[in-house]
């Protein structure tokens, strides 16, 4: 850890600095301290994943276990209501033998064997069912409390990974009570994990007091067991004060003021980045000192707690606007949340950049110094892409809070299920998938809801997504995917006029969604440039998908679905209209002039002779021509036809 040194380290002829200019030095400091702290914090969420993960595939493992162990109690009560009905009606038997023929003796000794294997369902196989019944259940017990165990852990684990990640949340409010309620979660899971730990050594302590007990242990042994008893009740004395300790109600942290809730994260971020310093540090004591850390605000003034929560305001701020604007100057109190289409453009446009950038630093042929403010700007654009990667997690994230919210989505192994039951519904042969990126499936499925259309989804690894539809809905999925995220269905008509739409020849627009239009299913309007231009201006504000191709003759050939067609009419006639309103309209003279027929002489003039020079050289020339017709004698051919009309 770096010490400051406070020794005056000037020579006499150096001029103080200004004391502003200290000012901001020292809060720039303070600045990239906090930025510091922050994303120390964060480098623990792949560990904390890591042990979600673990503790829900134990979870996982526990309940099929459990599963197990039921099945076979539920096999075992089926199979003693099978014997105890036989064993019955044995018994019925029996006494409908005594009653009509008992005397004989052939039937007096099928009523003994009778007698014998209901004695042998009733006193041996029953009984041994009801006690692997038994042992089941016990079992069953033990499963059970192992399983609290490791959801309380489980919990735990969400729960502080939960408030590590509301740090980085823009909306002051949000991130509030994100992180309140992650709190709340981590205080009960911290109690619940250290009463468990109790709950075991009070078990431990239980065995020893009964070897103690017994009247076959010795003294010496006894006295041996009386150490370890001591010891046991010692460590449940300090989890008993630990728990007091960290001990809320659950309505703790939604009494907080804001002020208080910020102060309280700023302290809880500082003690999570110094202890992710620590490769020692254990998951319980990061939880516990989180709690600690958080709760340690009841005892600061309102002075302290404010300007803690000033700081971490600031922290905020500053750590996202730095990191999207290229100066720290353009800050303006305000954090820029773009729409998800100008973050797409953003990350598309910085991953160029960052290309541009590589190949530059890596130019052995450049100058050494240019390289270097290469290498340097490297690392601010690849910190600018890392947060524009958070915000596509954040979006999926509150995109999938509120549909588990709904009951539509659920969580699994490898990350969610959005309306499984229709995918079952649907025959195999019926089913369209499209594979895709979390943030543009999230994007999809809102536009899919939004426009009533059934559907499923399902995360297959890493950032990714399939969606299933149905196949009569892939023209309405191919429009709302080329609509929001630019991509179009992997039909058999995208397959086979592949290429098609982009020969290179033309200047083209969104050819691959001419492509993936069948030959029958395309409407198509050849335009002016100009005004093709506008229509395809309000096409993109209506959200209808279009194809278009510049021809040679200054026209412009656009392409839409046919089921889109009354939209695209809708639109043309529109633009029309405007365009002829935006035309300069005719004086009633040059409109009355235009309707008349020509005239072979010039056009009289009120009150002067006088022609314009243009006027001239055109009259000039047409009576040139008419005088050169005259003069041309008859060909042959047209004097021998003469007469014959």
């Amino acid at each position: 850890m770096p010490v400051q040194d406070n020794e005056d380290k000037r020579v006499p002829d150096q001029p103080a600095i200004d004391a502003e200019e200290e000012l901001r030095r020292r809060q720039a400091q303070e600045q990239q301290h906090n930025e510091t702290s922050v994303q120390k914090s964060g480098k623990l969420l792949p560990f904390l994943n890591a042990k979600a993960e673990h503790h829900q595939s134990r979870i996982d493992s526990l309940d099929e276990k459990i599963a197990n162990q039921t099945d076979k109690i539920d096999r075992n009560n089926a199979k003693i209501e099978a014997l105890s009905a036989k064993a019955d009606k044995l018994e019925d038997t029996n006494r409908m033998l005594k009653a009509t023929v008992g005397g004989f003796p052939l039937v007096q000794s099928m009523i003994r064997k009778n007698e014998e294997r209901i004695r042998a369902i009733r006193e041996d196989k029953i009984p041994k069912r009801q006690q692997k019944n038994k042992a089941g259940w016990q079992k069953i017990d033990k499963l059970t409390a192992k399983r609290a165990v490791i959801s309380h852990k489980f919990d735990r684990v969400v729960a502080l990974n939960d408030a590590i990640r509301s740090f980085s949340i823009g909306f002051n409010k949000e991130r509030r009570e994100v992180f309140a309620d992650a709190m709340t979660r981590l205080n009960e899971a911290t109690v619940e994990c250290l009463s468990d730990k109790k709950a075991a050594l009070m078990a431990q302590k239980q065995e020893i007091m009964n070897t103690y007990n017994d009247p076959a242990t010795n003294t010496v042994d006894r006295f041996r067991l009386q150490q370890k008893i001591n010891d046991v009740t010692e460590r449940i004395s300090a989890l008993e004060d630990r728990i007091t300790k960290l001990a809320r109600p659950v309505t703790h942290y939604e009494d907080f003021t804001n002020d208080e809730l910020d102060a309280s994260m700023k302290l809880t971020s500082d003690k999570i980045a110094d202890m992710a310093e620590n490769d020692d540090v254990t998951l319980p004591e990061l939880a516990e000192e989180t709690v600690t850390a958080a709760q340690s605000v009841e005892a600061l003034d309102k002075a302290h707690v404010t300007a803690l929560a000033d700081k971490f305001n600031r922290q905020q701020t500053a750590d996202v606007e730095v990191q999207l604007e290229d100066d720290y100057n353009m800050i303006d109190g305000i954090i820029n949340n773009g729409s998800k289409e100008d973050i797409d453009k953003a990350k598309t446009e910085l991953a160029d950049t960052i290309k541009s950038m590589e190949s530059l630093a890596d130019n052995p042929y450049v100058p050494q110094e240019m390289r270097d403010n290469a290498a340097a700007e490297l690392v601010k654009l690849k910190k600018q892409m890392e947060l524009l990667a958070d915000s596509d997690e954040v979006f999926v994230e509150s995109w999938l809070s509120e549909m588990l919210d709904n009951g539509t989505a659920e969580l699994t192994d490898n990350g969610f299920k959005v309306n499984a039951d229709y995918y079952f519904e649907l025959p195999r042969n019926d089913r369209h998938y499209e594979t895709m990126t979390e943030a543009q499936a999230v994007t999809v499925m809102s536009a899919l809801t939004a426009s009533a259309v059934d559907f499923s989804a399902m995360s297959k690894g890493e950032d990714t997504v399939s969606i299933t539809v149905a196949k009569k809905d892939v023209p309405v999925l191919n429009d709302l995917m080329f609509s929001a995220i630019g991509k179009v269905a992997k039909t058999e008509a995208a397959k086979e006029n592949a290429g098609k739409g982009d020969k290179g020849k033309h200047q083209t627009i969104n050819p691959e969604y001419y492509s993936s239009l069948p030959e029958k299913e395309r409407f198509t309007s050849t335009e002016p440039v100009k005004t093709a231009q506008a229509i395809t201006a309000e096409l993109e504000k209506a959200g209808v998908p279009f194809s278009a191709v510049v021809r040679r003759n200054d026209t412009m050939a656009i392409t839409v679905r046919k089921e889109n067609a009354p939209a695209f009419k809708r639109i043309e006639s529109v633009v029309k209209a405007s365009l002829a309103r935006e035309r300069i309209p005719l004086s009633p003279e040059k409109a009355q002039a235009k309707q008349q027929p020509k005239r072979t002489a010039l056009p009289q003039r009120q009150g002067t002779g006088y022609f314009s020079r243009k006027e001239m050289q055109k009259e000039a020339q047409r009576v040139r021509e008419q005088g050169k017709k005259q003069d041309k004698p008859a060909s042959a051919k047209k004097k021998d036809n003469q007469g014959l009309e």
